[in-house]
C-alpha cells in the first residue's frame, strides 16, 4: 500500500503539549504575595524537575510527559486511536503543538452549550525525545487529503493498521500548522528524556473564537484565532 512504503529512521525532540496537573496560573500564592518572587519560584521549580538520564526520570516527569496514554485507564479515541489502540501525540516543533492543541481546547469550549464566558485552561509543555523507525506520511496527505480530515475515520484505520505491524508510530502534516508536523506514537519505548520546558495559560474566549496564549515564566502575548487554525 502507497501510505505505507516509506520509513524514516527518526531521532528528535519533539514537543509534548499537556494539560497541566497544576490547580492555578500561580504555583505559589499561597506560600509567596510578590508576583515577581512568585515567577522566581516557579522558574526554580522547573529547573529541578529537568531530571538527568537514569531511574529518575522514570519518575513523575515520565509518568506525565511520557507515560499517562500507555497506562491510563481509559483509552480515548483521536486521529489515528479508535479507542483500541493507545495513542501519544507531539510536535516537531512548539509553534505546531500550540496551534494543535489551541484547536482541540478552542473546539471543547464550543461544545459547552451557552457558555460565553473566557474559559481558562492550563497547559504544561515538555520536549521528549524519540527514537526508532517511524511510518513516514508527512507528504502522503497531498494525494490522501483525509490525513489531515476531522473526520478521524480513515486516520483511525491508518493507526491500527501500523500499530499492528509492530511499527512504534508514525510521522504526519499537522492539519493545524501550515508547514508543522507531528508524531504519533502507538508504545512507550521510542520515548525517553523528558524535559519540562515551561507552562501555558489558554484563555478561550467562545464568543470571538480566540486563545490568549501566556507563557510562566514570561509572557507570549499571542492571540490565536479559530480561523488561523487550518492548514492552508
Amino acid at each position: 500500500m502507497a501510505l505505507f512504503d516509506t520509513l524514516i529512521d527518526l531521532d528528535a525532540r519533539v514537543t509534548r503539549n499537556i494539560v497541566s496537573l497544576r490547580v492555578s496560573q500561580d504555583l505559589f500564592d499561597d506560600l509567596v504575595d510578590d508576583a515577581a518572587a512568585r515567577a522566581a519560584a516557579i522558574a526554580a521549580d522547573m529547573r529541578v524537575r529537568h531530571a538527568p538520564p537514569g531511574i529518575i526520570e522514570r519518575g513523575l516527569l515520565y509518568s506525565e510527559a511520557i507515560g499517562y496514554p500507555f497506562t491510563s485507564d481509559v483509552t480515548v479515541s483521536s486521529r489515528f486511536g479508535d479507542g483500541t489502540v493507545r495513542v501519544w501525540y507531539g510536535a516537531m516543533d512548539e509553534p505546531t503543538a500550540r496551534a494543535e492543541t489551541c484547536w482541540h481546547a478552542l473546539q471543547q469550549v464550543l461544545a459547552l452549550e451557552g457558555e460565553t464566558d473566557v474559559v481558562v485552561r492550563y497547559r504544561a509543555v515538555y520536549q521528549v525525545r524519540a527514537q526508532g523507525l517511524f511510518l513516514e506520511l508527512r507528504d502522503k496527505h497531498v494525494d490522501h487529503p483525509e490525513i489531515l480530515s476531522n473526520d478521524y475515520a480513515a486516520t483511525q484505520a491508518i493507526g491500527k493498521h501500523a500499530a499492528s505491524q509492530g511499527l512504534p508510530g508514525l510521522l504526519y502534516a499537522s492539519a493545524r500548522c501550515r508547514d508543522g508536523s507531528c508524531l504519533a506514537a502507538f508504545r512507550p519505548d521510542p520515548l525517553s528524556e523528558a524535559t519540562l520546558l515551561h507552562y501555558l495559560t489558554y484563555r478561550i474566549d467562545p464568543v470571538r473564537q480566540t486563545i490568549e496564549v501566556e507563557r510562566t515564566p514570561g509572557v507570549l502575548d499571542e492571540l490565536v484565532h479559530a480561523g488561523d487554525l487550518k492548514r492552508n
